[in-house]
């Protein structure tokens, strides 16, 4: 089983789902887990038949988390459900402020995504993101993360702010990153995911599908984001 985390202060739920789902489609089992403050993700995730504020539902293949506090919280209600947490291949979990980090840590992820958006709120709360990752590394960890830009337009002068910005935040990031241009058509195909009940991929622009299987592909390390599109053209949505 390999912890991914999305880590970082934006609206990210959406790309949470599709990058799950992605990752399903080629015969992997994948548990979502919402750490982020808002849950956004249980608003768009039927689960009416569900009682309680905590629960595990399934959505198009996909499993997800909603309401727990920690990840220690998730593991003893799994085992109540009789569910072995070890048998998922990815477990995807969604942070987006310090205490997230904090309590969703206790195991050691894999693979570090960090995302960032241009705006000052965005910028900010990371940092205090930040603070918190930093409490927990040691002297010699060479944890690297990978930057995720949720990219709108600015002037020049914005832009090196932005940079500067980052640059503050003192991680070690790897030389690959993601840039995420949501347009019109990407909004529509995720409203439409949300009222058909189906996690639709192809409807997204191609530089969205473009971004989502690479990302995937990296994840995975044992195919090509190549044959993950050719995967997504074959599904019926």
């Amino acid at each position: 089983m390999q912890v991914i985390g999305l880590i970082g202060y934006v609206d990210k739920y959406d790309y949470t789902i599709n990058l799950a789902k992605t990752i399903n489609l080629m015969g992997k089992s994948v548990l979502v887990i919402d750490a982020t403050n808002d849950k956004k993700i249980k608003y768009v995730i039927p689960a009416l038949d569900r009682i309680g504020n905590s629960y595990v539902t399934q959505y198009d293949g996909v499993d997800f988390a909603v309401g727990f506090d920690s990840l220690h919280d998730l593991e003893n209600y799994l085992v109540e459900q009789q569910i072995n947490i070890g048998l998922y291949d990815y477990l995807i979990i969604d942070i987006d402020d310090a205490r997230g980090y904090e309590y969703f840590k206790s195991r050691k992820f894999d693979k570090n995504y960090f995302f960032v958006n241009t705006n000052m709120i965005s910028i900010n709360k990371n940092r205090e993101i930040v603070k918190a990752i930093k409490v927990y590394q040691t002297a010699d960890d060479t944890t690297q993360f990978t930057k995720v830009l949720y990219r709108q337009y600015m002037s020049r002068a914005s832009e090196n702010y932005f940079e500067k910005r980052i640059e503050e935040y003192e991680l070690e990031f790897s030389q690959n990153m993601y840039e995420i241009d949501e347009n019109d058509q990407d909004k529509m195909a995720n409203l439409d995911s949300q009222f058909s009940g189906i996690i639709g991929l192809k409807k997204h622009s191609k530089m969205y599908v473009t971004n989502i299987t690479d990302m995937a592909a990296e994840i995975m390390g044992d195919v090509s984001a190549r044959d993950i599109k050719k995967e997504i053209s074959r599904r019926r949505e």
